[in-house]
């Protein structure tokens, strides 16, 4: 009977370490960064598997770039006119924080145009929410883990 206990607080143990993984960061373009010239974006955006939390890291200069973060149809028509988001820094940072589409754009006139952007999907119902997704086993093997552990210390004094 000791043996289970033991068992079930080392394999909590490891389901922690196993669900408590880190987020991607991605730097679009890689090391081209976000420019117009020779990168499909869409070619890199197919190339990976982006989840829930990952970030997504745009490198340029932004005297001649920036990053809009826009809807469907402005996407596919270069249109911008209500974009979700935008940002300037020539550094940013963005986290993936839901399921569903996402897409990216550089707002400055032709450029999108001419192939700077990308589209990217991350699958999932929209039931499972979005960051408690990735928390929702964590908090669940936590809480077996700290009712196991009183049980665990009263084992260990027999």
């Amino acid at each position: 009977m000791g043996f289970t206990k033991i068992t079930i607080i080392f394999l909590s143990f490891i389901t922690i370490m196993v669900a408590s993984t880190t987020a991607v960061v991605y730097e679009v373009g890689d090391s081209q960064g976000w420019i117009i010239g020779n990168i499909d974006y869409s070619q890199w955006a197919s190339t990976k598997n982006f989840h829930v939390n990952d970030i997504l890291v745009f490198n340029y200069n932004n005297k001649c770039h920036n990053v809009m973060q826009v809807t469907k149809q402005e996407y596919e028509s270069c249109t911008i006119t209500n974009p979700i988001a935008t940002f300037n820094t020539g550094k940013d940072s963005i986290t993936l924080r839901a399921y569903g589409d996402y897409y990216y754009v550089c707002g400055i006139p032709g450029h999108c145009q001419i192939g700077q952007k990308f589209h990217i999907n991350i699958v999932g119902t929209s039931s499972q929410g979005s960051a408690n997704v990735v928390a929702s086993p964590l908090c669940f093997m936590l809480l077996i883990t700290i009712i196991a552990i009183p049980e665990f210390c009263f084992f260990l004094t027999f």
